[in-house]
């Protein structure tokens, strides 16, 4: 589970019809970036965005048909990028009842799979309390986020199998009877879910999940009605790193002596 070190800035941000944000566009300092204002300004929903680019889908697994703001036909999403010293492009174009448009430098992806891993990132918000309080499902899922990332034949096994799984409980529901078909899935079923199951292992043992509070400090910051949340380069594995902050006291980085901070004015 081996990574390579890969400077990726976020240049610039442009958003339309995305949520709750009818239109934004955000430059970006290739060092902190801190977003505050009032709630349901779409803070989050601007990180979201920024997930959304990297993964093709948003962080909370929301329908791409309940991303397009109410009473919008159709949403884009537009980042443009510093990668290793060359200018990317991706563009994201999702319409109602339609096949989303996902291109890289105005060509489109035959596959969105083969984007995944171009913009590493790692997303941290209150809902990872899950991953020690909830079921195995949750850390499953954050080790799958983790490794696709940086290993195609993972990401690849972790596909079919869904798939096969998806098929044979398709057969299930439907009291399917031959036999031969339960086997055929099975088989992909132990082949794919081996293979996964001894990548998970070795990206445990090879310590590649470090501690993603390892550069942060704890410092109060805002009023009650107000909460931050920031996005920043993480210089240890090539990765984004993107925060959604809640209410209260506010996880500030210690590393960056003078953050860029952005007040959220749209809606």
């Amino acid at each position: 589970c081996a990574t390579n070190i890969v400077r990726m800035i976020l240049k610039k941000l442009s958003i339309l019809n995305y949520k709750n944000i009818l239109q934004a566009e955000v430059s970006f300092s290739p060092e902190i970036n801190c977003f505050f204002g009032n709630n349901g300004m779409g803070k989050t929903n601007l990180l979201d965005a920024v997930h959304y680019l990297s993964f093709c889908k948003s962080h909370i697994n929301t329908p791409d048909s309940q991303l397009i703001n109410n009473g919008q036909d159709m949403c884009v999403l537009q980042g443009n990028y510093d990668y290793e010293g060359r200018e990317e492009e991706i563009f994201c174009a999702i319409r109602r009842r339609q096949r989303k448009q996902f291109k890289r430098n105005k060509k489109e992806y035959d596959k969105l799979s083969e984007h995944i891993g171009l913009l590493p990132l790692v997303m941290v918000s209150p809902a990872d309390s899950e991953l020690i309080q909830g079921g195995s499902e949750e850390r499953r899922r954050f080790l799958d986020v983790i490794i696709s990332q940086q290993d195609k034949p993972y990401l690849h096994a972790l596909i079919q199998y869904n798939k096969a799984l998806l098929q044979r409980n398709s057969l299930l529901k439907d009291q399917c009877i031959d036999a031969s078909l339960y086997e055929v899935l099975e088989m992909q079923l132990d082949m794919y879910g081996l293979s996964i199951r001894r990548q998970r292992q070795m990206c445990i043992r090879d310590r590649i999940l470090s501690r993603s509070s390892t550069n942060i400090t704890r410092r109060s910051a805002v009023r009650p009605n107000r909460s931050v949340c920031g996005i920043s380069p993480s210089w240890r594995r090539g990765a984004w790193r993107i925060c959604w902050l809640p209410i209260g006291n506010v996880t500030a980085y210690s590393v960056i002596p003078r953050p860029a901070f952005t007040r959220m004015n749209w809606r």
